[in-house]
């Protein structure tokens, strides 16, 4: 072999990576738990850092820090069977008394336990109350003390399996107070007397503004919140009404027929997930209005946003280590008016609006025994209709962007009344009944979606919009009509005085390769005052937020510079009355369209170069 070759092999060896060997449990140790004995009350699961993992006496997760393996620690793990802390770990005199125990000897063996499990991360492995999909699509309910596993079939109920807190399979579902279970007797449909025909007859009750559709919504959420952790989509509802329309006693009927429900009036969104942890139970939050300082109710929101699709979140620690959970609870929300939201919320919203009841109205007998048993006959419906969710969920989905909603509308109004159809009906979905439904949600009529634009609509319309005066003269006039008077549609004789006043804030009207535009500087203080206080702000120093938003307009682009000699073109710095950027340009016709105040507005007059004082 030649040097070049030795070499060449020599610097191989030298750049391969070194992998360190999986660790292997003791074979001299007599068990997978090896130094605990067979019937130890504690189970440890592994380590990460310097913290310990492990299910207590009770079947709690218990972390414990290294320096908490103290007497009291080893002994709250071991409960009432402390005892055996003397039996394993004795502590005797010199006459062979046990005297005590040897808080160091457990927590040697808890350490080399836990090292045996290895490396173990609880985010997406702990599962605490409430519902969640099994591997193998079955539907798992953690009741507190008893796991119920349901397998995706016909009498998914008769086929149960259950078992006690603990390790199952890849998970760890930790032992919690008990929950009701699914009612044991056979739930019938709406038209048998069933649960759900019942439940819907009183809530049509209540004067909803969408009538008979909005009891059905309503219906739907009730039993998503039963299954809610299990579900790939978690629908929001929102109850708006004034006084006098019931919202009270709605709550008080949700309370009694929704298993496991946490209900609240004043929080914020860490103070909900900290009382969540791993649980998936469903929340309901009443009065939660706006204010001077919405701040508060943003962060439930937020949680709540996350919450629908089961986005992982991540927070910071008081002892300096961030947090890393996922919340997969049903929320819904009530107050007498809704906040102000943003797209991306008010798309995961249905929005359920209460009118007055009639003087007449008498409150309903919510006797608690009688609907608490309706709650659990609901979830006895979910359990046995688990098995045709998910070709439910598609029927209505399909429905819906047939009447014209986007995928994110037909996921949560399909989700509804997937779940409504589950509750009321046996069988598989058809138009037959549910085309009344579908036909009071069209999207172009429905107040959740009437409405909706999309971000960069919006952002053009916060500029457009907002009044401002340029020359401090005390008159006052939006930036739309100085883009009309810049691109002379109006008073084309000082168009230039249009675009000295949209120059003060980073805009100016131009034209590029024949069209006009008008040019938004990319960085700008005059458009970073415009737009403090937004999603779209910017910061000193960098370009603005509301480039990236303006950019998705249709016809939008970057201000270029003529073609080089190679035929090249490069962005193009522009001017802006004492200040040079670069520039997102949005066509004249969006940005200054038509409106019924200038039916007969003047044609262009001006036409202002790219080039000029530009560099």
């Amino acid at each position: 072999m030649s040097v070049e070759k030795i070499r060449a092999v020599r610097d191989a060896v030298d750049r391969a990576p070194i992998i360190a060997p999986k660790p292997e449990a003791d074979p001299t140790l007599p068990d997978w738990d090896g130094p605990l004995p067979a019937e130890c009350p504690v189970t440890p699961l592994g380590i990460a850092g310097t913290v310990r993992f492990y299910l207590d006496y009770n079947r709690q997760l218990i972390p414990l820090e290294a320096r908490e393996h103290s007497r009291l620690g080893i002994q709250g793990l071991f409960g009432r069977r402390s005892g055996e802390l003397y039996k394993h770990w004795p502590r005797m005199d010199k006459d062979g008394n046990v005297t005590g125990w040897k808080p160091e000897a457990v927590a040697e063996a808890l350490f080399q336990a836990c090292s045996i499990k290895g490396v173990w991360d609880p985010f997406d492995r702990v599962r605490g109350t409430g519902a969640r999909r099994g591997d193998d699509g079955e539907l798992v309910l953690h009741c507190g003390d008893t796991i119920l596993v349901f397998p995706k079939g016909a009498k998914a109920y008769a086929h149960r399996s259950e078992c006690a807190p603990g390790v199952i399979g890849r998970y760890v579902y930790p032992g919690a107070e008990p929950s009701p279970q699914p009612s044991p007797e056979l739930a019938k449909s709406a038209d048998k007397g069933g649960p759900g025909g019942k439940l819907l007859q009183l809530l049509k009750t209540w004067n909803w503004r969408r009538s008979e559709v909005d009891a059905v919504l309503l219906l739907g959420w009730i039993g998503a919140a039963a299954i809610g952790g299990a579900l790939n989509w978690r629908s929001m509802v929102w109850l708006t009404g004034g006084a006098g329309t019931g919202k009270s006693t709605l709550h008080e009927l949700l309370k009694l027929v929704t298993v496991g429900i946490r209900q609240v009036s004043d929080t914020s969104g860490a103070g909900i997930w900290q009382q969540l942890k791993h649980s998936t139970v469903p929340i309901a939050i009443d009065e939660l209005e706006a204010g001077a300082d919405n701040r508060k109710q943003d962060s439930v929101i937020n949680l709540a946003r996350q919450a629908a699709s089961g986005g992982k979140m991540w927070r910071g620690g008081q002892d300096h280590k961030g947090v890393e959970f996922t919340v997969r609870s049903a929320f819904l929300f009530s107050s007498i008016l809704v906040p102000p939201l943003l797209s991306q919320d008010r798309s995961r919203l249905a929005i359920l609006e209460l009118d007055e009841l009639g003087r007449d109205a008498k409150p309903p007998n919510l006797d608690p025994k009688e609907w608490r048993q309706v709650g659990l006959q609901v979830m006895r419906r979910m359990v046995d209709g688990w098995a045709r969710f998910e070709s439910t969920l598609e029927f209505y989905r399909m429905s819906l962007t047939q009447a014209g909603h986007s995928a994110r509308g037909a996921d949560q109004f399909g989700t509804l009344l997937a779940c409504a159809d589950l509750l009321l009906f046996d069988g598989e979905a058809d138009s037959d009944t549910t085309d009344s439904w579908i036909s009071k949600l069209q999207a172009a009529d429905m107040a959740e979606t009437s409405d909706a634009a999309r971000d960069q609509d919006y952002c053009l319309q916060h500029i457009v919009s907002m009044p401002v005066d340029p020359f401090r003269n005390g008159a006052r006039n939006v930036v739309g009509h100085w883009i009309a008077r810049a691109a002379g549609f109006i008073d084309p004789e000082n168009a230039i005085e249009g675009q000295n006043a949209l120059q003060t804030f980073g805009l100016k009207v131009v034209t590029q390769d024949g069209r006009d535009f008008v040019a938004v500087a990319n960085t700008h203080q005059g458009l970073s005052q415009l737009f403090a206080g937004t999603q779209w702000a910017g910061k000193p120093g960098t370009m603005g937020g509301w480039v990236q938003s303006l950019r998705r307009l249709p016809g939008a682009c970057q201000a270029l510079s003529d073609p080089g000699p190679d035929g090249k073109r490069a962005t193009k710095t522009l001017y802006f009355k004492g200040a040079y950027s670069k520039a997102t340009l949005i066509p004249l016709e969006i940005a200054a369209p038509d409106s019924p105040d200038a039916p007969q507005r003047a044609p262009r007059a001006v036409k202002l170069p790219l080039g000029g004082d530009d560099d």
